[in-house]
């Protein structure tokens, strides 16, 4: 049986006709148990990744410092977080580069970083391809703070819902209100429009030309990205620090957090 939110998401679709919805939506599932082939995971080592390649923060020194967190660190390790690895077999999600077979979210800092904005430093995503993906898990060491963090793997469970959860002039009818309310009580999900924790910033997610992500000075990796907002999660998901009560919100460019 899935996790109960999700039940209750699948309860309040299904009270709209098939034709009514419109849009799949995808809800990490940490009680069914994922598929064998399946890599969907937060933290933990990325898939698809050599040392090389792994993406790094040039300033990680200084942000430990600040954080009081240099014990353990070692100087010569300047690699950020693997957050999370979404499995995008099966998934349809607008804005994912062609052919891409996994992304992945890499966080300079979990416990302690500067994701405050758009296009910030501490923030790489990226898409592999099925060839990259074929090297399967990273093997060797990954970062010792990373050592702390709960990884977790999980399935993805697909819900079709009416596109309109996400149209404010919609919440007049109860069921939609109802349904949008679950949706934005889900600890993460994929597909559709953020959902703001703050009405006081932008409401747009970044728009800008596709671009290759650097994530090491004369490496390329990954499949060229487009702005769009794909995801959005809270620390009931991966434990990130994210302010009171926030949420992350991951475009295929860039990810940033709100909180109150």
């Amino acid at each position: 049986m899935a996790t109960q939110y999700i039940e209750d998401i699948r309860a309040l679709a299904r009270q709209f006709r098939a034709n009514e919805r419109n849009l799949t939506l995808y809800f990490p599932d940490f009680d069914a148990p994922p598929a064998t082939q399946s890599f969907n995971r937060v933290f933990g080592p990325p898939v698809g990744l050599t040392q090389r390649e792994w993406p790094v923060y040039p300033r990680l020194r200084e942000l430990l410092s600040e954080a009081d967190a240099l014990d353990r660190w070692d100087p010569r390790d300047l690699r950020m977080e693997h957050v999370f690895t979404i499995d995008l077999d099966g998934v349809h999600l607008y804005g994912v580069p062609p052919g891409a077979r996994a992304m992945m979210l890499f966080l300079s800092n979990a416990s302690y970083h500067r994701a405050f904005h758009w296009d910030n430093p501490d923030t790489a995503v990226l898409f592999l391809g099925a060839d990259e993906v074929a090297r399967g898990l990273f093997q060797g060491p990954i970062p010792d703070r990373s050592l702390r963090r709960w990884s977790r793997r999980f399935a993805l469970a697909a819900i079709d819902v009416p596109g309109d959860v996400f149209d404010p002039e919609a919440q007049e009818d109860p069921r939609i209100a109802a349904l949008h309310d679950a949706v934005w009580q889900a600890p993460a999900r994929l597909g559709g429009r953020p959902i703001w924790v703050r009405n006081d910033q932008t409401t747009r997610t970044p728009t800008g030309p596709w671009r290759q992500v650097d994530t090491n000075p004369g490496m390329k990796l990954g499949l060229p990205s487009s702005p769009e907002f794909l995801m959005q999660f809270e620390r009931r998901f991966a434990d990130v620090n994210l302010g009171n009560q926030g949420v992350m919100y991951v475009t295929g460019q860039s990810a940033c957090y709100q909180s109150f």
